[in-house]
């Protein structure tokens, strides 16, 4: 067993089935659904508004896994989202990944791996899962697919009716967010054999929403760009079959058709202008109009 693996994939999908089954075998007998109470497991994920892990938090895991073991086995570590970790908090993990206490093992879970350091990276055996599951059920991907499927034309009204179904999606999130987070915590309550939320517990939810809205929001920018980028492919004949959504082959060649490269790439580069946008607090309408009228049709 190397003592820290980085895992490729996503962290509410393939990748966090992937280290539930790890953590299945290094604490066997273990209930699947109490890992995150395991007590010889921490795990950290971002749960400010900023969604950044910070230093003093890996200082904690560092201190953690650095204990004996109360089961007497392995002590494991597992870092959600890892490529949060702010510069200090990579910083401080790197002397651990270069001499790690005994029977340890650290998980740094990520689908953006390379935005860790290099010197994080070359540290931590690599694997790639394939993504099988978890963000493509989510419950906004129906509205999400039928927009990508179905293009504005390029009229006002049409593309500002386009912008508001893709909106309504993303204030759900946050109802959404609240009601997982919140179960998630009374789990903890009751593990601690308590009734009711702490104020500690309720400022954990809160931050924990914020965190989970943003990265919900990234999965939904991240589905249409994949979208894009097969009508990118199929543009410049790179792609026969396309590689994201090889069942919409028809859909999308019929987007691609005669549609110019420079404009099916423009289509990919207007996901990170709108993604930038969001980050900088703009209105969810003012910047997806954008995508409305980079993905519209000519009025005939």
């Amino acid at each position: 067993m190397p003592h820290a693996l980085l895992v490729s994939g996503h962290p509410r999908g393939s990748g966090a089935e992937f280290v539930a089954g790890l953590l299945g075998l290094l604490f066997p007998g273990a209930d699947p659904e109490r890992l995150r109470q395991h007590v010889d497991i921490m795990w950290l994920e971002p749960e400010s508004k900023s969604r950044v892990i910070r230093v003093d938090e890996i200082r904690n895991l560092i201190e953690f896994i650095g204990l004996t073991s109360y089961a007497g086995g392995w002590k494991a570590g597992v870092i959600l989202f890892a490529d949060r970790l702010n510069d200090n908090a990579q910083g401080a993990l790197l002397k651990t990944l270069e001499e790690p206490p005994p029977r340890s093992l650290l998980l740094l879970l990520t689908d953006s791996p390379a935005s860790l350091k290099a010197t994080i990276r070359s540290r931590a055996q690599y694997v790639e899962v394939r993504e099988e599951s978890g963000p493509a059920d989510a419950p906004w991907q129906p509205v999400v697919l039928d927009l990508l499927r179905n293009p504005p034309l390029r009229r006002g009204v049409e593309m500002i009716a386009w912008t508001d179904r893709l909106t309504a999606p993303l204030r759900a999130l946050e109802e959404l967010a609240a009601a997982e987070e919140t179960a998630r915590q009374e789990d903890v309550t009751r593990a601690r054999l308590e009734s009711e939320f702490t104020k500690a517990d309720k400022g954990v939810i809160e931050g924990r929403v914020a965190s989970r809205v943003k990265e919900m929001r990234e999965d939904i920018l991240r589905l249409i760009q994949l979208w894009q980028r097969d009508v990118l492919a199929r543009a410049s004949g790179a792609e026969a079959v396309p590689a994201n959504f090889p069942g919409e082959e028809a859909c999308l060649a019929e987007q691609a058709r005669g549609l110019a490269i420079a404009e099916a790439a423009a289509r990919v580069a207007v996901v990170d202008e709108v993604r930038e946008l969001l980050a900088h607090n703009i209105r969810e309408a003012a910047a997806l109009v954008r995508m409305a009228r980079a993905f519209s049709t000519p009025v005939a």
